[in-house]
């Protein structure tokens, strides 16, 4: 459509209205781990973050729960001793065997589920300020060579893992951004 056309069209208005709302709003939108300008809140959101202690958690998933999230956290700084937050964590992990193949009677699939509980404690006023739940379901095609199998299974709870340090720290930014 030309520019005279448009013009005289009656979308004329409509338009203007679009861009105009565009241009308003285009202003509003604010990343959250970013630097911000305009508050500061990406700073001191990082620097929020950086200080929450990760408690230990037994077995191999949790410590790669917990590797993960300290990453997530800290950007690899490592975890901070002393900090004003500490993070507890109670995991629950299974799995289910959805697919079964009629002939062989084997599981074809897998669906790996790791359920993670985790309370935030304020240290100096000795209260749990967050409790929440982050969960992952992560499927996963079975092999029938047995090494093939357990390290599909292997994979996938690294990934459940990872995807649930996320969710924390999502979660934990959400927290130290509004305080609910």
């Amino acid at each position: 459509m030309s520019l005279r056309k448009l013009a005289k069209s009656k979308a004329w208005p409509k338009l203007a209205a679009i861009l105009l709302l565009a241009g308003t709003l285009g202003g509003c939108f604010q990343p959250m781990y970013g630097q911000s300008t305009l508050f500061g809140a990406g700073a001191k959101l990082r620097d929020e973050l950086r200080q929450v202690e990760i408690l230990e958690i037994s077995g191999r998933l949790g410590q790669e729960i917990r590797n993960d999230l300290i990453f997530e956290l800290t950007g690899g700084q490592g975890n901070p001793v002393g900090a004003p937050y500490k993070l507890a964590m109670t995991i629950t992990s299974s799995s289910q065997t959805p697919l079964v193949d009629v002939a062989s009677g084997r599981a074809t699939s897998e669906i790996v589920v790791l359920d993670v509980t985790y309370r935030v404690l304020d240290v100096a006023n000795d209260r749990i300020v967050l409790s929440e739940k982050a969960t992952a379901r992560i499927s996963l095609d079975r092999s029938q060579q047995r090494f093939a199998a357990s390290r599909a299974v292997r994979d996938a709870q690294n990934r459940a893992a990872k995807l649930v340090a996320e969710q924390i720290r999502s979660r934990l930014a959400s927290y130290f951004l509004t305080r609910t």
